[in-house]
């Protein structure tokens, strides 16, 4: 990740540690003064954080997980890095209702918040690693 300043989080494969993410997020993206940006970076790192939890391990695997936050003039680049199986939330088909729970896709829902409230997202499967990486512009102070 190419950002002048870095922090990085590693969590444990259960959804209890998304309030954790949580506290994390709004040490590093100051809620007072960058609201709308503090919830967008939460709102995304949380829902790619859980869907890594529940289907990037369907065997109950131990997962390494990891979460960068850096900045680097004016932008915020966040990275959820993974050992799990190949899982690529940006693949999710366009949005529809599903009828059942049974017929909603995989991360469906997750990848169009993520690219409502993101300004990019990308992903790679890098040395047997998903690596889902967010960009969210900061606002110019007026």
């Amino acid at each position: 990740m190419s950002v002048c300043d870095t922090r990085r989080l590693a969590l444990r494969n259960q959804l209890s540690e998304l309030k954790r993410l949580t506290s994390w997020i709004e040490d590093r993206v100051d809620p007072a003064r960058f609201p709308d940006l503090s919830l967008a970076v939460q709102v995304c790192l949380e829902e790619a954080v859980a869907n890594v939890i529940m289907y990037a391990s369907p065997d109950g695997d131990q997962l390494e997980i990891w979460v960068d936050l850096g900045r680097c003039e004016g932008v915020l680049v966040a990275r959820v890095e993974d050992n799990g199986r190949e899982f690529d939330p940006t693949q999710a088909a366009p949005f529809r209702v599903a009828k059942s729970l049974q017929d909603a896709q995989v991360g469906n829902i997750g990848i169009h918040l993520m690219r409502s409230f993101a300004d990019g997202v990308d992903y790679e499967r890098r040395n047997g690693r998903n690596q889902l990486t967010l960009r969210f512009v900061e606002p110019r102070p007026a």
